[in-house]
């Protein structure tokens, strides 16, 4: 299952990169203040991602591939690993690098608003 979600989403990533290239801004946060929120820019680095375009993604958002590897590996260890004690700390731990990385992103961004 959680192959098929991870296909899924690149797939469709691949699929929509030459769109969502072209398009307009949708976040709310943005338009509303002008600056960007802590996920600004990740669909498009998710898309550059998905065709193999790492320089691009990191110009998007920097932090896309350790968001990806983090969400990944939560995932994992939530619906793929059996539950038993030894799995419950791979939990944590991917939990805790998944948190690192979006507290990361909003450390960032306020940095950048603070400019």
């Amino acid at each position: 299952m959680l192959i098929l979600t991870v296909s899924l989403v690149w797939g469709s990533a691949y699929v929509l990169q030459p769109y969502v290239e072209r398009a307009p801004t949708v976040c709310t946060f943005r338009i509303v203040s002008g600056k960007p929120c802590p996920t600004c820019g990740m669909t498009r680095a998710t898309c550059a991602l998905a065709h193999g375009e790492w320089t691009k993604a990191w110009r998007y958002h920097p932090l896309a591939v350790p968001f990806w590897a983090a969400l990944v590996g939560l995932l994992w260890t939530y619906f793929v690993l059996p539950v038993h004690a030894q799995a419950e700390r791979w939990r944590r731990l991917s939990l805790q690098a998944f948190l690192v990385v979006v507290a990361t992103s909003l450390v960032w961004r306020i940095g950048e608003w603070i400019r």
